[in-house]
């Protein structure tokens, strides 16, 4: 895994003395993820967060380009219940939050409308390193209450690396487009002793400027 972010990075770096003419474009966007298990009561995990970054569209030649980036991105959800025993309320939740770093390598392809505007596609894998996770968990009975935060990657089977490989369309305008893309995690998230296998799936709307 770390061969292959060290192989994205190199590419990305020899590709930003390629071309005196590349373009960098800001985005940043909405993230709905989910994640997958397939031996588990629980066959998925959604959760929403955000993404920011930046790329550098490198042209090619007849409409093809290669766009590498550096992006952040930001995931959580929260699941809970409450109800009554004997009488006293009783509450518990679980919150998820995960931020990450990502380096997508896409390849593109363009299609001019007019003079400043036009539609392109995009593929390629992203390779991400996973900053932080937490799950706190959060408990009340009657009005005494307790919480406490677990790293997940603490004990060494919630994996911090995976390769994404996806794609998605855009739309540009002048200096603003928007993009729609998907991602499919091929690394396998959970490295417990048992059969479960967990893998992550994104879906990114992201709204960015071109300088």
């Amino acid at each position: 895994m770390k061969k292959i972010i060290s192989t994205l990075l190199a590419a990305s770096l020899m590709l930003l003395g390629t071309q005196a003419f590349a373009q960098i474009s800001v985005n940043a966007g909405y993230l709905s993820s989910s994640q997958s298990f397939n031996e588990s009561s629980t066959k998925a995990i959604n959760s929403n967060g955000a993404f920011a970054g930046v790329s550098l569209n490198i042209p090619l030649a007849g409409g093809f380009g290669i766009a590498p980036g550096l992006y952040y991105s930001l995931i959580t959800n929260k699941n809970g219940s409450s109800g009554t025993f004997l009488g006293v309320p009783v509450s518990v939740s679980a919150t998820f939050m995960e931020h990450a770093v990502n380096v997508p390598l896409y390849l593109n392809y363009s299609f001019n409308l007019a003079s400043d505007s036009n539609v392109f596609i995009f593929a390629g894998p992203t390779a991400q390193y996973g900053l932080a996770s937490t799950t706190k968990i959060a408990g009340g009975v009657g009005e005494s209450s307790s919480d406490q935060t677990y790293d997940n990657y603490d004990d060494g089977n919630y994996n911090r690396f995976n390769v994404y490989l996806g794609g998605g369309v855009g739309f540009q305008v002048s200096a603003i487009q928007i993009t729609v893309g998907y991602d499919y995690g091929l690394m396998n998230l959970y490295k417990g002793e048992n059969a479960t296998k967990s893998h992550r799936s994104n879906l990114k709307i992201g709204l960015g400027f071109l300088f």
